[in-house]
């Protein structure tokens, strides 16, 4: 009898664990605030409302989303994932992270007139100055 009450209370808790472990991680993914900015023949930059922390004076970091259309030597669509550093005031940015593995050694950029940054630094640092 004794092993049936350690049994029964080993597997309602590791049930309750396993429920409970469900329920946060719906509750993190249901967090992410993706906002369509841009779409073009390059293709499509979403920026995550939620995540975008100040730093300091004039630095930011960001989650972004991107979408790069298929393509004759990609034939297939990719989706990538960055966590984007960016200085409003000299509007240069680095991909701090992507796909969640750092980049330890990312270096400031230009947008070089790429509307899909342009866009992602010019909603960004107007929602932080906002």
């Amino acid at each position: 009898m004794k092993k049936l009450l350690k049994f029964s209370i080993l597997f309602i808790t590791i049930i309750s664990l396993n429920l409970f472990n469900v329920l946060q991680k719906a509750s993190a993914i249901s967090e992410v605030d993706w906002l369509l900015l841009k779409e073009n023949d390059d293709g499509k930059e979403w920026v995550d409302l939620g995540s975008i922390k100040k730093i300091n004076n004039n630095e930011l970091s960001v989650l972004t989303k991107y979408f790069q259309n298929p393509s004759k030597e990609k034939l297939k669509g990719e989706t990538n994932l960055y966590v984007m550093r960016i200085n409003c005031d000299s509007r240069e940015y680095k991909d701090i992270s992507v796909n969640g593995i750092p980049s330890f050694k990312a270096k400031w950029n230009t947008s070089n007139d790429d509307e899909l940054i342009d866009v992602v630094i010019d909603k960004s640092c107007n929602e932080i100055n906002s």
